[in-house]
Parts: structure tokens; sequence; C-alpha cells
């Protein structure tokens, strides 16, 4: 008879020993040195322990597990060891436990710095997607499960059907009981998304206002009919279910319901919707859609998914079954801001806010923190007027004003209550609520949330973390070992641990390290130790964030005597309504120690998307070798090995980039473009002859963005404009760089600039934004006065700097004339000006034969 598996034993790794946290009982595994002689590979012909099954990638952010099988009784478990195929890794012995015949034992795998689990053994090595396990008995290998990428995806496990004999396979995951092969019902998937589905997940409702079913709205979102009895879909458990045999219209919608209920007359798939979910769509086994929520998108009342139909872009809906998807309104009564980590060990609170324009009887609603021991606590008794807050303090003793008998834990969670449902919801992690900060909707009443600067009883306000009114101050401590390891090794760029401290907040657990390309090796080559940074806040703490930011970049002013030349670029690509990072003066210490003036830059990714874009959902890449010229090589996305996709890496087929880059070389080009953007942004690099981006040798430091399938261009690393880079550019003066064929190269291998260009409107438009800035900030006047205030802002601070790669007074000569190959801000911006005013007035040419200004 098989047993289930062994949940009540506990396996713990200290050093090189898996050993029982529970005390001394029948469970206590072996205490047992691990054997530290090389294992022999010699294989016996029979064995009574087998690997059976093991899962690499949990879903849920679980851990993975190896599952053993008995084949015979087995008195003691501690003549077996098992490792990975990491050569670093050490065999790790079994507890010394038995295990009779057809009983399963389930060892989790994790990495060595994570929490320990109390209930459950585990070795302190994770799996990967192309991995193997062997097991070994007295120092001799017995048996090995090995397996590559697509043989065990999330959702799935990989191990022996029948247990302990039959050949290894993908198979439903079955911890503790007997392997199941999977049923024809459920197919081994990719995870793969179509970035040309013609049918998508377009809205989902998971908690019905009127008490009715889940439902899952489809939108036939191409140009055919599509028959959606090709179709299954999951939610996030991975169960597939067949969809009805009818052929949707084009530009239609059809509701399936999700239920386990027998319902006559209505179409249904056999799951119901949780309040944080996943619902997947597939065509055979191809991954085509995916639709996923957390709590607090979907609550009881409103739908989620995409806005407009159809496309990337989601959003908190007002349901609307089998119609175009509205945008919902938050409330009438949100959860607004809260502070949990009070300065001076005051109290806790949240604010809330009337939504809407009718007043609220705040006793008809009820709040909860995560707490279990507690009951939701009923509002106060009061009338909230429309748009206006009230502030209830969670404290464990009446503090003389509303209040509910609870505090409010770093890592929490408000659940606001009406008639028994969840009306709205917030959580955060300790990160986001550090002392002296609140946390809460970034407008009130609005979605968005983050860290804020705290507005008991008023408008929320978010903290100013790229401070352009005085130079801050960020500090690291870093272990000495780890530090000089970092120096040592600077061309590796790798991570090393430190904490940081910047405006009032400390965070222990963070990730530093080297960035930079020419920058970096020059550095390294010479004795200055002032290198770029990469600082990654949630590299070792899931989910942290500073001040919003998950990461963050300190740069170090290389090529840049006077300190201004990236901080003036990203302002004018700001100024002219270019999406750009955030970015401020800061002074960098570690250990105590000033390091030098750097320029804090926000970091293009996730969080910077939401900010600057509706649609937070589409690919964004950062080119920079093979392939960042944009030219079509082939439909293999591997063919361009520098075009790197920054987010979706799991869910995109990149199908959107190569429809770009084929629409460019053989289609309607200006349909995949953004052209405005593209616009924007070249009147800045040219008229700052900035060749050291795309429209240089190097094709390099810009991002491009993609919304349904139309890119946007970003910006990047901008600390040679101001034309500081003339790499392989063969013209005397890069001033005069050509405004209507501004590339180094032939313009047409440029393919983004050229087809854009090649709009005679575009041009046009282009040449206004020209004239904006020619005729606004960068007039002798207005450039001369920014110079001023930026040097008011850091001249002391650049007096001061330790590790500058250049003398104050060189600082001072090169906001007005050449140091070096550098050339002063204001005699440059003079000098082009003046060029670019004749080859818009047709005086001088404004291209030449197609070669590209430095070819010409």
């Amino acid at each position: 008879m098989k047993n289930k598996v062994l949940t009540a034993l506990s396996l713990v790794f200290c050093t090189t020993l898996l050993f029982s946290c529970g005390g001394a009982s029948e469970n206590t595994a072996s205490t047992d040195e691990v054997s530290t002689e090389t294992p022999s590979t010699e294989t016996p012909s029979s064995s009574s322990l087998k690997i059976n099954e093991i899962v690499a990638s949990a879903v849920d952010g679980g851990a993975d597990w190896i599952e053993l099988y008995a084949l015979a009784d087995i008195p003691d478990l501690s003549i077996y060891s098992i490792v990975d195929d990491n050569a670093e890794h050490v065999a790790q012995t079994l507890p010394a436990i038995s295990l009779n015949t057809g009983q399963f034992i389930v060892i989790q795998a994790i990495d060595e710095e994570d929490t320990p689990p109390s209930d459950a053994y585990y070795v302190t090595f994770k799996l990967g997607s192309d991995d193997a396990v062997t097991l070994y008995e007295n120092a001799v290998q017995i048996d090995q499960l090995d397996w590559q990428d697509g043989d065990a995806q999330q959702g799935y496990s990989f191990g022996l059907y029948l247990d302990g004999t039959g050949t290894a396979r993908t198979m439903l995951p079955t911890p503790g009981a007997a392997n199941t092969q999977l049923s024809d019902e459920v197919l081994v998937t990719d995870t793969i998304t179509n970035n040309d589905a013609e049918l998508r997940i377009n809205e989902i409702v998971a908690k019905a206002s009127d008490d009715g079913y889940d439902w899952i709205e489809l939108y036939a979102a191409g140009d055919n009919a599509v028959f959606l009895g090709d179709y299954l879909v999951s939610d996030e458990d991975g169960e597939l279910f067949a969809l009805p045999d009818i052929t949707l219209a084009a530009g239609t919608f059809y509701r399936v319901y999700a239920t386990t209920d027998e319902v006559e007359n209505l179409a249904t798939v056999g799951f119901k919707l949780g309040s944080s979910d996943q619902v997947s769509l597939f065509l055979a086994e191809d991954l085509i859609d995916q639709l996923s929520w957390k709590n607090g998108e979907a609550l009881i009342g409103y739908s989620y998914g995409r806005y407009p139909d159809g496309s990337d872009a989601l959003a908190t809906l007002i349901p609307s079954p089998a119609m175009a998807n509205s945008l919902a309104t938050h409330g009438p009564l949100v959860i607004n801001e809260l502070v949990a980590s009070h300065v001076a060990e005051g109290n806790d609170w949240f604010e809330l806010y009337n939504n809407s324009v009718n007043p609220i009887l705040l006793s008809d609603y009820q709040i909860i923190d995560s707490s279990n021991d507690i009951e939701p606590v009923t509002l106060p008794e009061i009338i909230l007027a429309a748009g206006a807050f009230v502030v209830i303090y969670a404290v464990d003793e009446d503090p003389g004003s509303y209040y509910v008998p609870f505090k409010l834990g770093k890592d929490d969670e408000l659940s606001l209550i009406k008639n028994g449902e969840t009306v709205d919801y917030i959580d955060w992690q300790a990160s986001d609520v550090s002392a002296g900060y609140s946390y809460g909707l970034t407008t009130d009443g609005g979605w968005a949330k983050n860290t804020l600067e705290p507005s008991l009883g008023s408008s929320n306000v978010l903290p100013s973390v790229y401070n352009k009114a005085v130079v801050e101050s960020i500090y690291f401590t870093i272990d000495n070992t780890e530090w000089q390891d970092l120096l040592d090794n600077a061309i590796d760029e790798e991570y090393h641990p430190t904490s940081v401290t910047y405006k009032g907040i400390t965070l222990d657990s963070v990730a530093i390290r080297t960035k930079g390309n020419s920058s970096l090796s020059a550095v390294a080559r010479s004795t200055s130790e002032r290198y770029s940074f990469n600082i990654d806040v949630n590299e070792y703490v899931s989910g942290q964030k500073l001040l919003g930011m998950k990461k963050f970049v300190l740069n170090n002013m290389y090529n840049d005597p006077s300190y201004m030349r990236e901080y003036i670029a990203y302002e004018l690509l700001e100024e002219m309504g270019v999406a750009t990072p955030e970015h401020a003066y800061v002074n960098v210490y570690v250990n105590d120690e000033l390091k030098g003036l750097y320029l804090l830059v926000e970091f293009v990714n996730e969080e910077f998307i939401a900010k600057h874009f509706s649609n937070t959902q589409g690919d964004l890449y950062k080119p920079d070798g093979t392939g960042s010229d944009l030219q079509w090589i082939s439909d293999d996305f591997s063919r361009y090995s520098g075009v790197e996709l920054k987010t979706n890496e799991d869910s995109s087929d990149n199908g959107a980039f190569i429809n770009f880059v084929s629409a460019m070389e053989f289609g309607d080009a200006l349909s995949v473009i953004d052209q405005d953007s593209v616009l924007r942004y070249m009147a800045v690099s040219v008229a700052l002859s900035n060749l050291d981006s795309y429209h240089g040798s190097l094709a390099h430091n810009y991002y491009i963005y993609e919304q349904d399938g139309v890119f946007s261009m970003l910006p990047w690393d901008l600390n040679e404009s101001f034309g500081s880079f003339s790499m392989g550019c063969n013209r005397a003066d890069i001033r005069e760089l050509y405004i209507d064929e501004p590339t180094d190269g032939a313009l047409a291998d440029k393919p983004l600039i050229a087809k854009v260009f090649a709009d005679s409107d575009n041009l046009n438009t282009y040449h206004a934004y020209l004239n904006q800035l020619i005729d606004g900030p960068l007039t002798s006047t207005n450039f001369a006065a920014r110079i001023a205030e930026i040097d008011k802002l850091i001249g002391e601070h650049v007096a001061n700097d330790p590790t500058a790669f250049y003398s104050y007074s060189q600082y001072q000569q090169n906001q007005h004339s050449t140091v070096s190959r550098f050339y002063g801000l204001t005699s440059f911006m003079s000098y082009r000006v003046a060029n670019m005013n004749q080859q818009l007035s047709g005086e001088i040419a404004s291209s030449g034969n197609g070669n590209g200004f430095c070819r010409n």
C-alpha cells in the first residue's frame, strides 16, 4: 500500500548536513556528516531508492522539489545523498529515517540564502530548467534523473511513469502520491505568446456583484472569423478546457462562464476565477494569450481586461459582457494612504477618500488587515462628504480620535468591506512603508500606488526622489572584502551585496555592480576607481523598492569635464515631450568615504513604463550589438543577438519586434513606428551632435518600447552628447552634423530614421522641433542661464570631488571652452545653432549623397 507524502517530517540543512528542526522524534533526520570522498559514477544494476519526480519551476513562487520512491524497505535513508549537476555543489545526506516499500519522501530544493522551511525537508540547491539530480548510496551513484528545457515547465513535473520503474516524462505534479500520466485533456504547452493572435482574452469578472458566475470574455481581434472549438483555456492551476464549437465573427465578443457547477444553457469551463489568478488561451500546444491579475484589480463590481478592446493595455473596468470595454472609476470609497512605520514611534494610520460626487455613510463599511484573530471592524458612524478625506488611526488604545483596534504591519494588507464583500484592497511590503513615508495612491482615488510623502487628511504627494533643487547624498555600506572584489573584478559586472541609505531610508539587502562599455574598460585600465554603478534594489529581496525604485543607475561623468552633458541632454528631451529617465546629482559615499559627485538616473524598466505609457504590457528592448541598427536579418529572433528583451521575458515570442523590422524592410514602416517619439528624440540628439546613439556608428544607447505592435524610441546614456563622440567619423567638425542625414554610415542602414524622415510631413515636423529648440532653450541667453544655474547647484561639490576625472578649473573652463577634445558647452551650442539655422534655411546642405554625414 502506498502511503501519503511524509509532510510531518522536517528537513533542515546545516553546513553539509540534513536534519530535523522539530526536535527529537521519530521524524528526526540524521546528523551524520556528509562524506567528503569523491562519489563513484558506477551505477549498480538495482537499488532500493529511485528519483521518482521533480518540479523545477513551481507555481505561485513555491519551492522546487524532488520526490524519492522506495522500491524496498529502507531502514536508514542516511546512507543516501543527492546533488544537482552543478560541479560546485556537494552531495547532501538524506535524513536518518526509515522508508517502507512504496513510500515517498519529498524534499524541497531551495537557495542557501532562503529562509529554511519549518515543516519540510530541503536541500540547498535549486533546480534549473535544464538540470539533473543524482542519487548516491554510500558515495556510489545509483540513480540519476536528467531533464532538458521544456521537460519541466511551470505547472508541470518530470519523472517516472510508472513509479520507480517507468520511463521519464512530463507529468502533472503529484508530490508524495502516485505519478500520473497526462490525460488526453491535458496538453504540455509551451510558454510562447503569439503576437498576432486573432483571439484574445478581453475581459474577466472574478466576483460578480449579482452573486452570479465568474466569466471570461473572448474577442476576435483580427480580420478573420475564429472557430472557438480549436482553442483551450485554463486558469492558474493549468488544467485545460475546450471552448464551444462556435464561430466568432471578426470584431465580436463571446462570454464563457467559469464555474465548476453543472449549468444548462450556458457555455462554461470547469474552474472558478480567484481574486488573484490567471487565464491562459491555447491553440493546440501554443500559448496564444494570457491575462493575469492581482488582488485589488478585479474586486466585486469590477472587471479586469484590455482597454481598448483587443489591445495589450490592461486596466480595471466596468463589467461590459459582449460589449466594448470601459474604464472604471475607483471607489466610491477608497483606501487612499497609510502609514505603517511612523517616525518617533507615532501611531499608524490610514486615510479614506470619497472618490465620488455623493456623501458616504462610513458605518456601512468595515475594515480589516491580514490578522486572523480579530473580526472586521465597523467604521465610525459619520458622513464623509464628496471629495473629502478621513483619517483612522490603527492603534492598540483609544488615541482620542477615530481608530481601529489593530496596528499595521510592515508587510500587511487592508481590505475595505461592504455587505460582506471586499470593495477595496491595498497591500504593501516593508520597503514601501519606510519610516517617515506613507504608501498609497499616487493620485487621490486613482489606481496606481507608490511610496508617498505623508499627507494626512489632504491630497497625496509623491516624494522628490530625483531632487534637482539640492545635491543629495547616497550612502552604501558594504563589506570591505566585497568592495575590493568589486573593484578588482570590475569588468565582470557582477552584483555584490550592500546596504543603501537614501533620503532617510536604509535597506540592508541591495545589489551593486559596475556598469558601462568603453567607459568601464577605460576606468579598469586606469588607476581610478570611479566606476559607474547599477543598483538593483530587489535582486535579493523580491519586490523590494527604494522610494518606488527597483533599480537605478549612478553615472560617473566619464568623458565630461563639465559634469553637465548628460544632465542637460535629459532636460532637453524631457522639455521636448520625450519619455525620459528622471535624474539628479548626488554625492556617493561608500563606507562613509566620499567617492564623488554622480548623476542618479532612473532605470528604464516596468516602473518607468508605467509612469509614461497607459499600456504597460508591451515589450521593452535595449539594443546594443548585432541587430541594434534595426535592419532586417531574418524572422529568427536569436539572430538579433544584440537586441535584449527587458520585459515579458517569459511570455513574449518577440513577434512584435520581428514584425517591426520586417515592416521597415518589406512593408508599411510607418504603421509600426511611433513617429512623433522618433522625431522629438532625433531633434534633441541631432541638435547635440550625439553620435553615441542609434544614428552613430555603434547604434546603441537607446531603448525601444512596443505598444500593440507600434514602437517608441527612448533615450539612454547621454554623457557623450555635445559632440564628444566621433568614433569612426571622418568629418573634421561634428558640430556641422547634417540635420536630415545625421548618421555615421548610410542613412538607409538606420531604417528607423530613414523611414520616418522619408515622409515629407514628418520631416517638416522634425524641422519645427529643431526650430522650437533653437528659438527656446538653445538660444545663447537661455542656454548660458541654464549652465549658470547648474553651476550654482553643483560647483562646490565638483570642487570637493576626490575622484574627479578632471580638475575643478577644467570643469569651469569646459562650461564655455574646449578642454582636451571636449567642446565647451556654450561655444558648442553657439556654433551648432548657427549651423542648424543655415541648414534649415537652405544656405548650406542638410544632407549628402545618402552615405551619412561621416562618409560624405
